[in-house]
């Protein structure tokens, strides 16, 4: 997990989020593509592999990419003097070769996360910071919203969980479509 434009980070927040999302289990790293930091970590890590960036619009997918890759002059956009947030810029998901056996996919920015193809009583699987609760639910469908004996809303009333994590994990929740047929 990439946190992007550390330079902007005025109060050291990131440190936080880099830290929670640490804790559970992903590799973060900080990244500035005005200092540099992080660029050749993320570099290191692509060799043999192809990798896809992916987030929210104007958050540097492309920058970090044309910084780690110079010469890949992929379109950046400015940011909105309007919002003070970065613009959509990059339009199609492109796979472009950075060496031997190493491929990069650059992505348009997304604006919400809508899971296709998960029931309500999977998504949780997906959460690193729910697995060693999951298991104790009382029951095995627990969507870990409402339901009594929920090992993982009791880790979260407990601090085990991040209220936050729970809480993205709810929003995602409520985008799962019942009437999808598996």
């Amino acid at each position: 997990m990439v946190f992007n434009k550390t330079d902007l980070d005025r109060d050291s927040s990131i440190n936080y989020w880099a830290e929670l999302y640490t804790e559970i289990g992903y590799k973060t790293i900080k990244t500035s593509i005005i200092t540099g930091e992080g660029i050749q970590q993320i570099k290191d890590l692509l060799p043999g592999k192809k990798s896809l960036f992916w987030g929210q619009s104007g958050v540097g997918k492309s920058s970090i990419l044309n910084e780690a890759f110079p010469g890949l002059d992929l379109t950046i956009g400015k940011i909105s003097t309007y919002t003070d947030k970065g613009t959509h810029t990059t339009v199609t998901t492109n796979m472009i070769k950075v060496g031997e056996n190493t491929f990069i996919i650059d992505t348009p920015g997304i604006r919400e996360i809508a899971p296709f193809g998960i029931k309500k009583e999977d998504l949780g699987h997906y959460f690193l910071d729910f697995t060693d609760y999951i298991c104790n639910c009382r029951f095995n469908t627990c969507t870990h919203f409402h339901e009594p004996g929920c090992a993982v809303a009791e880790a979260v009333k407990n601090h085990n969980i991040s209220e936050f994590r729970y809480d993205s994990y709810l929003r995602i929740l409520e985008t799962i479509e019942e009437d999808i047929i598996f």
